[in-house]
């Protein structure tokens, strides 16, 4: 049996800015890197990135509900997943897991290299989903590529002196994000509070490496020394 690398791609690297809607550089890279392992399989499970949060911006403008952000961040996220999936062509399976698909809780089978997955319901984030299709597909292990390096002990764009945290356990992770209660549309955690809780109560290693080094992923997948953060 193939092994299963369960993977975040996150919305920052897919749409990165308003320049660039969707990135099929970035997107081809991933590509690359998946064809070459064709001993594994891999479950992509995308976010929404800027295009998602310049939608929900405009909501927020107008006053509308937070239910309405969320639901324009679902449908941006299975926008970037067809992009996706157009990308990679005959490797991804032709369903993409999305809305109805996260309240099954089968184990997750697939025939191609690549399993895409967009979003669920309204309220959680591209973590929670990624995680419970690792939990799906029987894996302990999830990759989240991203636009930051790790983890860093407080933040980094306000902290000059914050501190990269090779490893964390889930609650420090938390104490560190100083533990929200719920996840808000368009918020920018390393890993969403509602994921974590998830991560953490069901024995889930979450590895946080930026997405603009792929031979730093590779060396994480082949269980080697890498550069980011292991939460678990």
């Amino acid at each position: 049996m193939n092994e299963i690398i369960v993977v975040n791609v996150g919305g920052s690297l897919l749409s990165p800015n308003d320049l660039t809607l969707f990135d099929f550089g970035a997107a081809n890279k991933i590509k690359e890197l998946i064809s070459k392992h064709s001993d594994k399989k891999f479950i992509l499970c995308v976010g929404g990135g800027n295009i998602a949060r310049k939608y929900q911006k405009l909501l927020e403008d107008k006053s509308f509900t937070k239910d309405s952000e969320h639901e324009v961040g679902v449908a941006l996220i299975n926008v970037n997943a067809v992009m996706l999936k157009a990308v990679l062509k005959d490797q991804a399976e032709e369903k993409i897991l999305r809305y109805e698909d996260f309240n099954d809780e089968s184990t997750i089978s697939f025939q191609q290299q690549i399993l895409i997955s967009a979003a669920g319901a309204i309220g959680h984030s591209s973590d929670w989903n990624t995680m419970k299709l690792a939990k799906r597909a029987g894996v302990t292990k999830v990759f989240s590529l991203t636009n930051i390096d790790g983890v860093y002990n407080k933040d980094p764009k306000k902290f000059p002196d914050s501190i990269l945290q090779p490893t964390l356990k889930w609650d420090e992770y938390l104490n560190i994000i100083g533990n929200p209660k719920e996840h808000f549309p368009g918020a920018k955690y390393p890993v969403d509070p509602l994921a974590s809780e998830f991560g953490k109560g069901n024995s889930i290693e979450f590895y946080v490496l930026s997405g603009n080094n792929y031979e730093n992923f590779e060396r994480a997948i082949n269980g080697e020394s890498f550069i980011g953060t292991l939460i678990n």
